[in-house]
This record gives structure tokens, sequence and C-alpha cells, in this order.
């Protein structure tokens, strides 16, 4: 029984970050269980926006990305049969996942006070746009509103000019990051319920994470470092990018300037600044803006030779650099798939080339009980749903006479395609006959 494996998780979440966390957990080996209303989570009509070509019923990339490895119920959570399905499945359950609002959740009864007086073991984790205490703290927050805008990451990355424009930051950024905060709030919480028997209140916004993740920025705007920066004004000129004379941009990325400088200077023949007392310090740097002198001098220096004829030097020397890569780039990384962050899933109609698959991202978490994930697609809105209420103690008749009042709904449509019900397996499959079961 490695990672997860026994912990229930009820998943009541929407768009990216929310079911990011749950899924997250799935890989780790927890049953999570997606509960959607009836006209299902709204981030399945969302593919179009990230730029996706076409979707089937049975083939949507985007709505997967966060919602690998769960069971599919739809209730109708204002019924008061459909809220007591929902509360049969709480009641066992380890951790709750939601990303409603307060408002939402109180009218349902399923926000924390009310379900930890019910059920005190419960780990409750909610995702939220904004804090629970500002004056924002029931505003609805997005990735695009809430982590890139009022986090300031749009307005930090464009290089700083005469034509400055914020830029649109790559869609969903900030709620896979934020998937992974509320994902380690959640596990804190769920060892101490381990431990206590006492389940706690978890919460992260998508505000919160960005202003995490600019940490650095925001320390050093207080003492004047404005962004965005140009690079041509990198406060450490070892700690920069710099292009090629092939047009190649890289990075190096030597923090400790005073240690390192003299070692990249000899290597690229700047061997000028080594002794002198006006370049070879951060401290003399920070005095007399001669910073702009240095960038300008390795930036003449790196484009007398190519990316491909300063890759071995750079690696003889022990100088950390990378190319500054596209996503493209990344798609064609081997380092990626070998270690089993991108992996490649069968889709009938979205797949590319002769085995028609498309390239996934995986959760940035190994167990080594558990190896590479084994990967299982959505499923159509109530997929799941007889199966789940029949485990929980209804009878065929009790689900049809809660189908036909509308308390919940089951799936009736075409078949799901075979090749969209196959486990997906990583590297090194480990757990593979368990994975088979659960199939």
């Amino acid at each position: 029984m490695g990672g997860l494996q026994g912990v229930k998780v009820i998943d009541l979440t929407a768009y990216a970050a929310g079911p990011g966390c749950s899924r997250i957990l799935g890989e780790l080996g927890a049953q999570v269980i997606k509960v959607e209303p009836f006209t299902g989570d709204e981030q399945r009509t969302q593919g179009m926006a990230w730029g996706m070509k076409f979707k089937t019923e049975f083939d949507d990339v985007a709505y997967d990305c966060g919602s690998f490895n769960k069971e599919w119920t739809a209730i109708n959570l204002k019924s008061a049969e459909g809220h007591e399905f929902m509360l049969k499945m709480l009641k066992d359950a380890d951790i709750m996942i939601t990303s409603f609002r307060d408002s939402a959740l109180v009218k349902l009864g399923l926000d924390y006070d009310t379900l930890h007086k019910k059920f005190p073991k419960l780990v409750w984790g909610q995702l939220r746009g904004y804090g629970e205490r500002g004056p924002d703290k029931d505003m609805k927050g997005f990735d695009a509103t809430a982590y890139s805008a009022r986090g300031s990451i749009v307005m930090s990355f464009p290089n700083a000019g005469p034509n400055f424009e914020p830029a649109n930051a790559p869609i969903a950024f900030g709620d896979w990051n934020a998937s992974d905060a509320l994902s380690a709030g959640v596990l804190a919480a769920y060892a101490g319920a381990l431990r206590t028997g006492v389940g706690d209140k978890v919460t992260t916004s998508l505000y919160h994470v960005a202003t995490w993740g600019m940490t650095s920025a925001i320390i050093a705007q207080q003492q004047g470092l404005d962004h965005p920066k140009s690079r041509k004004q990198a406060k450490c000129p070892t700690n920069n990018s710099y292009m090629s004379s092939d047009g190649v941009w890289f990075l190096i990325c030597f923090g400790h300037y005073n240690k390192y400088c003299p070692l990249v200077f000899r290597t690229i023949g700047l061997e000028r600044y080594i002794d002198d007392p006006e370049y070879n310090t951060l401290e003399a740097l920070s005095a007399n803006g001669k910073y702009v002198e240095v960038v300008a001098a390795m930036e003449e220096a790196f484009k007398k030779k190519t990316f491909e004829e300063w890759k071995p030097i750079f690696t003889e020397k022990d100088i950390p650099f990378q190319q500054c890569f596209t996503v493209k780039d990344v798609l064609a990384d081997e380092e990626a798939f070998a270690n089993d962050q991108l992996r490649k899933v069968h889709y009938e109609d979205q797949g590319y080339g002769e085995d028609k698959t498309y390239t996934i991202t995986t959760a940035p978490f190994r167990l080594k009980s558990l190896g590479d994930p084994v990967l299982y697609r959505s499923r159509p809105i109530g997929y799941d749903t007889r199966k789940l209420m029949k485990q929980h103690g209804y009878t065929d008749a009790q689900i049809d006479a809660m189908i036909a009042d509308g308390s919940v709904l089951q799936y009736a449509g075409d078949p799901v395609p075979a090749v969209a019900l196959e486990p997906n397996y990583g590297i090194s499959p480990a757990n593979a006959s368990e994975a088979e079961g659960k199939n």
C-alpha cells in the first residue's frame, strides 16, 4: 500500500487549479471521486480557449490535464436525495477538495464548519481566488485575474522599453502552481489527522501563490529594483541571459558573482576584469553602476562562438548554463520524457502521427513505492454514478428512482471507446496489477 492508496478523496472543484490538486492526489494513489453538476465542470468547454482545434466527448486533452485518475458522478446537490448521497460519500472520505466560493458552500451545507461537525476527521481543502480575510475574499478569482494580473506576473516578465505592453501569461500557469500548493497543505493536514484523529481546514489562493512565486521580486522592489527589468541592466552579470553568434539565447547562473566571476571572465576572454576592484565584486558594481558595462562586454564575448561551441566549454568549466527553450523545444526534450515529466497518451481524435498520441504533463512528484503513475483518462459526466452509489449502499431500484427524479445523473450515451478506458503506464509501471484491477 504505497503512497495514498486506500485514501478516499471527494472532488468538488471546477476549471483547473482545484482539479489539478485532486489529480495529483490521484497520481499518488488515492481514490478520487469527481462530483459534477449535470452540465459538467465548465472546464469541459475550455479546450478551444487553450488553442485546441477540436474535441469530442471522449477526446478532450485540455480537460484531462486536471482530470486523470478520477471516478465520475453527477449530483444535484440542491435536492435532498442528492445531498444525502454526497454526505454518504463524505462519511468515509479522508479528504474533500473544493474550489466553490464560501456562499455556495454554506447554502449547500458543504462548508468546513458544517462538515467538520459531522465528520471530524475529514480534511477539507479549498482553492480560492483571494484570501479568506481581505476585502476581496468573496470575489470570483481565476488564474488570469487573481494570479497573473493581481500577482504582478503579466507586468513583470516583458522586457522594459518604450513600447511596453503587459503580456498574457500561458493559460492556467497559476492554476497548476496553485494545485501544488494546495496538495502540500492537504497532505500536511492528512498527516495530522492520522496522528490526532481530527481533520483540518486547508486553504490557499491563486493570489497568495502568485506572491509566493514573486518573493524575490517583492523583496527587491523595496530596495528600488523595479519590475519589469532589462537584462542589459542585470545587477549580477553572471546570472543573466545572452546570445551566441548563431542567434541562440541561453542563460548562465552564477549568483555568487564575487566567487565565480574570475572563472567566467577567464573562460570568455575578459581577463581584464578579474583583478580590477571596480569590476570584480557585486558591492563595487552596485556602487558604481558598472554592471551595465560588464553585461555589454559579456554580450560581445559570447557572440564570438556558436552555442554548440560554447556548450562543451561551459561543461568542462562546470558553468551552469541552459539554452532558453520554447515550448516547442520542451516537447522535443529527451530529458523530459526520460523522467516521465512528459508522456504520450493515445487520443483517437486529438492524437498525432501514426500512433495517434498527444503529449501530456505529469504531476511533479514521484514515490519509489508507486513509480511512475498509471494514468486513466477522464470519463463522460456521471459515468460512474451507479457504481459509486451501489458502493455506498444504494439498490438499483433506489438509483433508478433518483435518476428519474433528477437527484443524480448516470451517463447513458454512446459506449466509451475501449482505447479511452485503457490505463497508460509510465516508464516504471509499479503496481501495474492493482491498476488493471481499478479499470
